[in-house]
């Protein structure tokens, strides 16, 4: 019994990070198509995601589109996934 609470908790972080992915995913959208990124909406939407993203200090990319292509977005995306994973093991563990 005592495993469940942990299980519990964990599935919740792993539900947390699966919505930064998310936001993480639409802040590199986003940012990729200049003409979308210039709108009010997009850059408040950016602005609330850039903490999400880890400061890495890549380069960014730019791309045919007028964006820029965020490559430490990118890199925090997979850094995520790869943390739900890990806790996906650990949560079968427990």
């Amino acid at each position: 019994m005592a495993g469940r609470p942990v299980r519990t908790l964990i599935t919740v972080v792993m539900d947390i990070l699966v919505v930064v992915a998310v936001a993480l995913t639409i802040h590199l959208v986003v940012g990729f198509f200049g003409t979308i990124a210039q709108q009010e909406w997009a850059r408040a939407l950016l602005g609330l995601t850039r903490w999400l993203v880890l400061p890495l200090g890549l380069e960014p990319v730019e791309t045919p589109y007028g964006g820029v292509f965020d490559v430490d977005a990118t890199v925090s995306i997979v850094a995520v996934l790869i943390g739900e994973w890990v806790l996906s093991i650990v949560r079968r563990q427990a």
